[in-house]
């Protein structure tokens, strides 16, 4: 049985009885203002069974949608590595031959040796563009690869990590389409909804435009993230690199044009709950289509600690995924999934058969874990 009604907070959707203290997070999140507006979503084992949606669209004050979309931002590498994950549990993609197998400009300036997995968990060395790089220029692919494949690496790859918040898209995005003949948006839909109702997108079709719902920045806490900030101001630091060539920030794909192309690092276009299913590939059930063979080594861990880019936040990553860490603790040992800038996140935890999408309104840009995110969570674990 589900429970289905719009309470006082505007919130709207059905839980398993289960799963009542996922609401009652989700409302307090809306009641004292830590979302504006916002959805969640959770399978276990392929069954859905928190759907809610609720606050504010904007500051119109209207409701927040059902059919609500949202741009993923970083949360679409994670997509992109179910791409990935598909593709090597059909032999598609070798995570431990060099990239240069699959692009074989890739092995300009020193980097034939680079392999996949490599490329994948942010330790190429590429994390920014070298060349000036504007946000219209984004949606140029050729143009973005051929740069990164003549570009030599800021450190000796396989020996440090630093995240590549645009620049993973590009690469990983190439290996697959040399691999295969298709982009990772065209791969999304052939593989992962062949019946045409996934609400997700990596290229968005223009006639949903006027469903994405945007962004309302909130304010920093003063303080935290200040080694970043730091770092973020140095000339010539990773950081700056990363997040300045174009600007990156909650702004960065307000514009529906930077929505068609395909930038599978951070333009994906998604609701909830077809992220959360998307997730539910990866977890035994009826939408299990990735076997736990191909699970097992993308989210086994490649790299843990001092990150060249997020200066303040060692990060844990597999092969695209990140994975459970203080940082960003999902559901614990086992979790894997991607955070998007401002505190989108969606990830899998096969051990518990849990898939789990969150997306707000509200861009809360300080390093994660968040309260809102803590609260949802806290309640998921319980039910568990």
């Amino acid at each position: 049985m589900t429970t289905t009604h719009r309470g006082s907070t505007g919130v709207s959707g059905h839980t398993e009885p289960q799963f009542a203290g996922v609401r009652e997070a989700f409302e307090s999140n809306l009641r004292n203002g830590d979302d504006f507006g916002a959805s969640v979503a959770v399978y276990r084992h392929g069954r859905l069974v928190v759907d809610l949606w609720g606050g504010e669209r904007d500051e119109s004050g209207m409701p927040y949608p059902q059919d609500a979309l949202h741009v993923g931002y970083s949360v679409t590498k994670g997509v992109m590595g179910l791409v990935l994950a598909h593709l090597v549990d059909t032999g598609q993609v070798d995570l431990d031959a060099p990239v240069s197998r699959y692009w074989p400009e890739f092995a300009a300036a020193g980097k034939g040796d680079i392999r996949v997995r490599e490329l994948a968990s942010h330790q190429a060395g590429l994390s920014a563009f070298e060349e000036p790089v504007t946000a219209s220029d984004l949606a140029d692919w050729d143009g973005c690869v051929k740069r990164l494949a003549a570009q030599a690496p800021a450190w000796p790859p396989g020996e440090r990590h630093g995240y590549h918040p645009l620049t993973l898209g590009y690469l990983v995005g190439e290996v697959i389409r040399r691999a295969t003949g298709r982009t990772v948006g065209t791969l999304l839909r052939e593989r992962f909804d062949p019946d045409g109702t996934l609400q997700a997108w990596i290229g968005l079709p223009t006639e949903h435009a006027d469903r994405v719902v945007r962004y309302r920045p909130a304010a920093p806490t003063p303080g935290i993230g200040a080694c970043m900030a730091v770092a973020d101001a140095t000339a010539d630091s990773a950081t700056r690199a990363a997040f300045h060539n174009p600007e990156i920030s909650a702004d960065l794909f307000a514009d529906p044009a930077l929505w068609v192309p395909e930038i599978p690092a951070g333009n994906g276009v998604f609701d909830a709950r077809s992220l959360a299913r998307l997730y539910s590939s990866a977890v035994d059930g009826p939408l299990r289509s990735i076997s736990m063979t191909a699970v097992d080594k993308v989210r086994r861990e490649v790299v843990h600690g001092p990150d060249e880019v997020l200066a303040d936040q060692p990060t844990r990553f597999g092969t695209v995924f990140a994975l459970s860490s203080p940082r960003q603790p999902m559901l614990g040992p086992g979790s894997f999934g991607a955070d998007g800038l401002g505190g989108h996140i969606a990830f899998a935890h096969p051990e518990s058969g849990i898939a789990f999408a969150f997306l707000t309104t509200r861009a809360v840009l300080d390093p994660t874990p968040h309260t809102r995110l803590w609260r949802l969570l806290s309640a998921v674990a319980a039910a568990l």
